[in-house]
């Protein structure tokens, strides 16, 4: 078989973990290569992991991302590049459960714009994909034989499932366009370099601590661990002897089970393994077993090399000696860990001179511990507040309330469906929390919800969880302004009871269109630990001329019904969303007032306060009925929640007379 010899070559994703002892290796063997690395720096790269070839005169390292199809091409045409090897990937199974989002971009978008640029520049000799042995799916626990290269795919999670889509891809680029591709699918890897979310590294760090290793269910699942170094080597062999067209797994026979692997390394660091282990939660789906038959590679002449019991030792000695190469992983270590995106740099040091290019790309992320529920932090940075909302009333207010108070804000310019826009939006302005008071409440009133429904929708459900979802990917806290008449008085919780719906209670009231999507996104939103949600009612504030004030609203009506209800006084509560943003306070919160006021409570003060001479009349709900299309929501709101929070806050009424009518007594 005749040996491939490439020119100039891209590795994508090369300052991760497989990536750059691949990389290293051919920097090192092959000086008349070009190798050119590819990586956004994400929060599982380091370009720690390419200082072996940093001051080789046939490396260049490029940070940029991609999915950024001008940089592709640019460096496509600049770097005369001939072979691409495609390493990069967001490869943590876990991660993928609660952002699978992201995996789609990053394993299948990320893995088709490569491909488009390698159509469009028609110069690649060799395409090397880099895929997983997840892709087959579960392997049978009595299986002798393992999964061959034309096995059925059968993923069994987001990630697995987008290593699959970015396979067909590039298997339709091979047939379609002739585009020369080689696909890999390797089981575990394990060495030196290797962020710490993944087992075995993570086990060895807590080893190290003293602390106990956490196994996902009873630790009976199988899995087949290759050493770093033999892979690179397979990756060697593949790249010069692989036959175009063709899958190669890279794997070996011989298996472990977790709770195996979680015993060696305790007796390695000399722990007693029944007290120095624990069994946690299980993730959605674990596979049982994945098993190769690796029997193609080896016609080429790899073989594994490194014994288990000697590559564990040699990973356990790296990690003694470079305990601080990732800095703080205490999110890693956790036994659920979730990967936040956030803003990060990592850079090669300059004292040498050796020139680096950089390039931006989309946002970087790097791994957080998670803030608990309702759990304060201190901060670290000066606020920043980016608002949605600025033609709203609430978001207008807000606004002014950070020129009050010194906080440095920005409007975001973005449509909330709008992801491409939202990303622009937090990538320009670095926000440290973001306050969603944007939204369809009807003009002038949720009647013109039940006529345009679509458009409802649009702001209301898709608007918000788009930005809930981007600011998860951000890492960062969403303020969101809710309603909360999403509720009606009913037998548990009757009118003049002082029986108040809590945050946990189902929302009960779907007379309006508007409310209705209101009580569907709050329940979806409850799925994102980075939002809090604030349920507002029948807002109020000492501007008396402002037609969405609640006060000026009733008091221009000829007629009004007289219900008590909770209600929100935003010249105090506006303030108190600051401040729980600044306590990072997570989860629903009923945004409202302590106790009720009734239409007719509101209008005598008003009276007493405002005008001697005002009148008004009454009328029933069934009168009430026919001039409006929708029916209205009628409650009583527990604040207790809120008032533990913030002790200072008023009641409704003392808040009504000190924020709105004092200040703008005229009797």
């Amino acid at each position: 078989m005749a040996s491939y010899k490439p020119k100039n070559i891209l590795i994508t994703g090369a300052a991760g973990f497989i990536a750059s002892h691949v990389a290293n290796r051919l920097v090192r063997n092959y000086p008349e290569y070009k190798i050119v690395v590819l990586d956004k720096l994400d929060y599982c790269s380091n370009t720690k992991n390419l200082l072996p070839s940093k001051l080789s005169p046939n490396f260049k390292f490029v940070k940029g991302d991609i999915e950024s199809a001008d940089l592709v091409n640019y460096l496509l045409i600049t770097e005369s590049i001939d072979t691409i090897m495609h390493f990069a990937a967001q490869t943590h199974v876990d991660n993928s459960f609660g952002n699978s989002f992201e995996f789609t971009k990053n394993n299948i978008y990320g893995t088709h714009v490569l491909l488009e640029a390698c159509k469009v520049t028609g110069q690649i000799r060799r395409f090397i994909h880099v895929s997983t042995d997840e892709v087959y799916g579960e392997t049978d626990e009595d299986a002798v034989v393992g999964n061959h290269e034309a096995s059925q795919l059968l993923p069994t999670n987001p990630y697995s499932a987008t290593k699959a889509g970015a396979e067909m891809l590039v298997m339709a680029y091979g047939r379609s366009y002739g585009l020369p591709v080689i696909t890999t699918r390797g089981n575990n890897v394990y060495g030196p370099n290797q962020f710490p979310e993944k087992l075995i590294p993570k086990f060895i760090l807590l080893a190290m601590r003293g602390k106990t290793l956490p196994i996902h269910g009873d630790g009976s699942n199988v899995r087949s661990y290759l050493y770093c170094e033999d892979v690179a080597e397979a990756f060697e062999v593949i790249l010069h002897k692989g036959e175009v067209g063709r899958v190669y797994n890279i794997g070996t026979k011989k298996e472990r089970r977790v709770i195996d692997v979680a015993r060696d390394i305790c007796k390695l660091f000399s722990m007693d393994p029944e007290t120095s282990i624990e069994f946690v939660e299980n993730r959605p789906f674990n596979d049982q077993r994945y098993f190769l038959d690796d029997q193609r590679l080896k016609n080429l002449g790899w073989s594994e090399r490194t014994v288990w019991e000697d590559g564990l030792k040699k990973t356990i000695k790296w990690y003694t000696q470079n305990p601080d190469w990732w800095g703080d992983v205490t999110g890693a270590l956790l036994p659920h860990p979730r990967m936040l995106m956030m803003p990060g740099s990592t850079h090669f040091d300059s004292e040498d001179g050796k020139e680096t290019s950089y390039v931006s790309g989309p946002n970087q992320t790097r791994m957080v511990v998670p803030t608990p529920k309702g759990g304060s932090s201190p901060q670290k940075q000066s606020l920043k507040f980016l608002i949605y909302g600025r033609t709203g009333w609430i978001g207008g207010l807000l606004g002014q309330l950070c020129e009050k108070q010194g906080i440095a804000f920005e409007y975001g310019k973005g449509r909330l469906e709008d992801r491409s826009s939202l990303n622009a939006d937090i990538q320009n302005i670095k926000p440290t929390h973001v306050f969603n008071a944007a939204g369809v409440t009807g003009r002038p009133n949720v009647d013109w919800c039940e006529s345009h429904k679509t458009e409802t929708i649009r702001a209301n459900v898709a608007g918000t969880l788009t930005l809930a979802d981007v600011c998860r990917d951000h890492g960062l806290l969403m303020m969101n302004f809710a309603t909360g008449c999403i509720f009606e008085y009913d037998t548990a919780h009757p009118q003049g009871s002082g029986i108040g719906f809590k945050e946990e209670d189902k929302p009960n009231f779907i007379g309006s269109f508007y409310s209705k999507t209101k009580a569907v996104v709050e329940e979806l939103l409850k799925e994102y630990d980075n939002v809090c949600t604030l349920r507002v009612r029948m807002p109020i504030s000492s501007d008396l001329n402002n037609p969405r004030n609640f006060i000026t609203k009733i008091s221009r009506y000829n007629k009004v019904v007289n219900i008590p209800n909770s209600m929100t006084v935003l010249d105090e509560l506006l303030p108190i969303s600051i401040e729980m943003a600044k306590k990072n306070l997570r989860g629903i919160w009923n945004f409202t007032n302590p106790g009720v006021v009734s239409h007719n409570e509101i209008l005598e003060m008003y009276k007493t306060y405002i005008d001697p001479k005002f009148k008004w009349e009454n009328f029933t709900l069934e009168e009430q009925a026919k001039v409006i299309v929708a029916p209205r929501s009628n409650n009583e709101m527990d604040a207790s929640k809120l008032k533990k929070e913030f002790p200072e806050l008023l009641s409704i009424k003392e808040s009504l007379i000190k924020y709105a009518f004092e200040p703008n007594r005229r009797t």
